[in-house]
């Protein structure tokens, strides 16, 4: 397979093939960038954080929850579990808040570097081998992120198109609208909405689905179609 054929999609293929534990995808929303973060290459176990304002480092490390003996356990989180050789998947990186993110910059970390204290035992765990760490975040440029982040994160892909699985889920004559219209700037349609409107479609037609879902784009969306598939056609003939 030449470059000028390679998506970005066979590009993570072979980032992961290579061996590398630590990536971030980044790029427009709606790709399917998490799915592949939890799937792709993966026979383990996949932990999945999602940064908001309010996440709190309980979601990270753990916290005390009631036990039902009236005392309290301490639950581990999703970045512990991982460390046990497991991926641990970080959406939406850019919106964790200060105390969250510099604890996350601790736990992804080299394996040589970061270390985690239980708070009951006292005991020092470090990751396992096979620890894998994939962030994901909707920023266009990665000069968005902080400095730490990508200091720790030298594999950086953008993710510019719906993933081929993702697109197989989507009616023949649409795929190559949407595989286009995935980065397309202002025009942006992500595959989310693609497959509300493919589930709206079998319910009351193709054309009143886009209508409800694109509105004034709807006509332009039809055309485009049309176009997509007598070019087929006509390539096929």
């Amino acid at each position: 397979m030449s470059n000028q054929e390679k998506t970005c999609w066979d590009t993570f293929s072979d980032i992961l093939n290579a061996g590398i534990d630590r990536v971030i995808l980044y790029g427009p929303a709606g790709t399917g960038k998490t799915y592949s973060a939890m799937h792709e290459q993966n026979d383990g176990q996949a932990f999945r954080l999602t940064c908001t304002d309010d996440m709190t480092n309980m979601d990270v490390t753990g916290g005390f929850l009631p036990s039902s003996d009236g005392g309290f356990d301490f639950i581990e989180g999703s970045a512990i579990q991982a460390w046990r050789g497991h991926r641990l998947v970080v959406d939406e990186i850019d919106k964790a808040g200060g105390d969250v993110f510099a604890t996350l910059l601790n736990m992804t970390d080299s394996d040589g570097s970061a270390t985690w204290q239980h708070p009951v035992t006292g005991e020092v765990h470090k990751p396992q081998e096979g620890f894998k760490v994939i962030m994901t975040t909707n920023v266009e440029v990665i000069e968005e992120l902080p400095m730490a982040l990508i200091d720790r994160f030298p594999v950086r892909l953008r993710i510019d198109r719906p993933h081929p699985n993702a697109l197989m889920t989507l009616p023949s004559h649409w795929r190559e609208y949407a595989n286009r219209m995935a980065d397309a700037g202002t025009e942006r349609m992500s595959l989310r909405l693609f497959q509300s409107m493919h589930k709206l479609s079998r319910q009351m037609g193709e054309e009143e689905a886009s209508r409800i879902i694109l509105g004034k784009r709807a006509d332009a969306f039809l055309q485009a179609v049309r176009i997509d598939n007598f070019q087929e056609v006509e390539q096929r003939g």
